[in-house]
């Protein structure tokens, strides 16, 4: 093989591993942008599921707090089983804060807070 073939060989290798390696740097950027919006979007699910269950947990420390309704009525007219509404409840307090356990409804005593 003639020196201006050899030359020419390793050029034309050359130029097939930059453009390889381009190729994988444009497939990398790709997936890069594509778990950052997948991540971006559990979070902002995360956050939803999170607000919504305040929410929900807001409306149902009212409804047997203030309106005396016992867990499992109120449970049952927001849809749900009385372990996700207790659940829900346990993590609101009537700030909208977190409340201790001892804080809690007595499922027993129709909701009422014992003090």
């Amino acid at each position: 093989m003639s020196q201006s073939a050899r030359s020419e060989a390793r050029l034309k290798v050359q130029s097939q591993l930059v453009r390889r390696h381009e190729e994988l740097m444009a497939r990398e950027a790709r997936i890069k942008t594509e778990v950052l919006d997948a991540a971006a979007a559990i979070l902002n699910r995360d956050r939803a599921v999170r607000e919504a269950e305040t929410r929900l947990g807001q409306a149902l420390v009212h409804l047997t707090s203030t309106e005396g309704m016992p867990v499992d009525e109120a449970a049952e007219l927001c849809g749900l089983d009385a372990r996700q509404a207790r659940r829900l409840i346990r993590g609101i307090g009537h700030t909208g804060t977190v409340r201790q356990a001892d804080d809690l409804p007595d499922p027993h005593r129709n909701g009422q807070v014992e003090r």
